[in-house]
């Protein structure tokens, strides 16, 4: 076979997955309205960044972040400091 006969098969027996459907009410669902709700919460103008406006849980994780970060720093320059000045024997 040929590559355009496939492709005419392909395209011949292929099941549309896409198709609008019909509304009958003006309704939106729930789900929509929650999600629309939590989009214009982070999209607020409150002068947050975008990784704070979740919340408490948001602000303790990035703390948490930051501790763990100079924690890190802390011990790269007590190695850099004990490679540099080795103790005598």
């Amino acid at each position: 076979m040929s590559c355009k006969n496939v492709a005419h098969l392909i395209l011949r027996n292929s099941r549309q997955f896409s198709r609008t459907a019909t509304v009958s009410s003006g309704e939106v669902a729930e789900g929509y309205k929650q999600l629309k709700h939590l989009q214009a919460k982070f999209q607020k103008p409150d002068g947050k960044p975008v990784f704070l406006k979740g919340g408490a849980m948001d602000n303790a994780l990035f703390s948490l972040t930051i501790a763990l970060s100079l924690v890190g720093l802390a011990g790269i320059g007590k190695l850099f400091y004990e490679l540099s000045y080795p103790k005598k024997e």
